[in-house]
């Protein structure tokens, strides 16, 4: 390993996940979540291996990293989730990009700005962004909302969607509630003859559990990346792309009595050997870790002793193990150990990826 610390991506993994995305997804478009810099994966690399698959919806969650992404070499579509300061829309309109709107002065202030591009967030239930329409009770003030939007001289509908809160869960009906007003406003809209464009709804857990929700678009986030959004999802041919890993940067002797990393928390029942391994929470590997089995070396698990320090963990080797410096310390490589790190986390798998830091180096096979 040349790097301290490798996260290492495998594309061909990435474009069979996407391909098996799309072939859920049927007829409708898949558009590739790679906000967060792709989940930790790397936008720029990430967009341009899906773009060549014919991927050309995108989505992320502000002005700068659809910046990024357009920047990477992407020249499909990308649409801006979170919101944009009105006063910076002209970046997003040379930027070619779709803004997310979310309420009808919001539309407005755009306006002034020049021509937008837009696709309308209705609030269906998850009480984030997005017009209310949280009961079929609020479809004729919202349809009203939505009528105005799209008479706006320099606004442009060319889509409306919303977002499920509960599609990972164990139970269906707060999803199928949020759907059934969707198409409830979806149908008042096209009684009024108002085009709003691309219908999408689906996140990742829905894309693969109610395929009559598909609508026009699918969004496809941690399912591209190999991940389930919950337990309550899953599906085998989706695969882990990413194995992290880091260096074995030394290895030494201890005699029984002596003490390791901060706090003296740790103390030598015997004389044995301790492995630095070259990751620390600066890296993203959480001081709450400590004490716990999470590391791999040579296929054996063990767990770090003694505070875990900003660039560096100790691991007890015992006397009899092989282990060499620059040997590889893998820190996960399967779902399961992303699941075991959310566990020791109190977390969710999402975060385990986003949380890699700037210094992990990305590699791409």
């Amino acid at each position: 390993m040349k790097h301290r610390v490798t996260a290492q991506v495998n594309l061909d993994t990435i474009r069979r996940n996407y391909n098996y995305i799309q072939s859920v997804a049927g007829s409708s478009r898949v558009m590739a979540v790679v906000k967060a810099d792709a989940y930790g994966h790397g936008a720029g690399r990430i967009g341009l291996e899906l773009e060549s698959l014919g991927c050309r919806d995108f989505a992320v969650a502000c002005l700068s990293e659809a910046q990024e992404l357009r920047d990477s070499g992407v020249k499909s579509d990308i649409l801006i989730l979170g919101p944009t300061d009105a006063k910076l829309i002209n970046e997003a309109i040379e930027g070619g990009f779709t803004q997310t709107v979310d309420s009808l002065e919001y539309a407005q202030a755009l306006a002034k700005r020049g021509e937008v591009r837009i696709h309308v967030k209705v609030d269906t239930g998850m009480s984030r962004l997005g017009i209310y329409c949280h009961s079929e009770g609020e479809v004729s003030s919202a349809a009203d909302e939505i009528c105005e939007i799209s008479k706006l001289k320099n606004i442009k509908i060319e889509g409306i969607f919303t977002h499920f809160a509960d599609s990972d869960g164990s139970d269906d009906s707060f999803t199928e509630k949020q759907f059934a007003v969707f198409r409830a406003l979806l149908d008042e809209l096209k009684k009024r003859n108002v085009d709003v464009g691309t219908r999408h709804c689906c996140n990742s857990a829905a894309t693969l559990r109610y395929p009559h929700m598909h609508l026009d678009m699918v969004r496809a986030g941690i399912i591209l990346y190999g991940l389930m959004p919950s337990p309550n999802v899953n599906d085998s041919n989706i695969k882990l792309a990413m194995k992290l890993s880091a260096r074995v940067c030394a290895v030494h002797e201890l005699k029984k009595g002596d003490c390791v990393s901060y706090g003296c928390t740790y103390v030598a029942e015997r004389d044995t050997r301790v492995a630095v391994i070259a990751i620390g929470y600066a890296d993203g590997f959480s001081r709450v870790y400590s004490g716990r089995e999470l590391i791999r070396i040579n296929q054996r698990t063990f767990a770090t002793v003694g505070k875990i320090c900003m660039d560096m963990c100790m691991v007890d080797i015992g006397n009899d193990f092989e282990c060499s410096v620059r040997d590889e310390a893998v820190i996960f490589e399967t779902s399961e150990d992303i699941d075991k790190l959310a566990s020791a986390l109190g977390t969710i798998n999402y975060e385990i990826l986003c949380s890699l830091k700037h210094r992990v180096k990305l590699q791409y096979s």
